[in-house]
């Protein structure tokens, strides 16, 4: 079963509670405290968004984190891989196409997976933070 992991729930989470703060800055600590997730885990994941350029910083007393991009700009998709790395349904889908399968040596299924897997990134290019919000 397709799953989004729970670092990519928080990154939600998160998103949705720095875009409901109305462009004030948000601190680490403020976000982790309000949604009750652990602080070491909080930074990672902001951290991750800002090297991926969804989220800008400012240091000091002031400091903290807000949008780079508006929430209607970026998608799920762009989340998921940030947090959790290339999407792939199957192992193989994360290599060369012209490597062959680990498992059979005349592998039948990759075809209909990859377009499924094409498919299921439309859709989630398609969804937007704003959705969530």
């Amino acid at each position: 079963m397709v799953r989004i992991s729970k670092k990519v729930e928080y990154a939600l989470i998160t998103l949705r509670y720095i875009a409901n703060s109305k462009n004030r800055l948000v601190t680490s600590n403020e976000i982790s405290q309000k949604l009750e997730l652990s602080r070491e885990l909080t930074a990672k994941i902001l951290q991750s968004l800002k090297g991926r350029g969804i989220l800008i910083s400012s240091q000091g007393v002031k400091g903290g984190y807000q949008f780079n991009i508006e929430p209607d700009e970026i998608s799920l998709h762009d989340v998921i891989e940030t947090i959790d790395g290339k999407i792939a349904m199957v192992d193989c889908l994360n290599k060369k196409k012209d490597i062959e399968c680990d498992l059979f040596k005349d592998c039948k299924i990759k075809g209909t997976i990859e377009n499924i897997q094409r498919e299921f990134s439309k859709l989630l290019k398609s969804k937007r933070i704003s959705d969530f919000i």
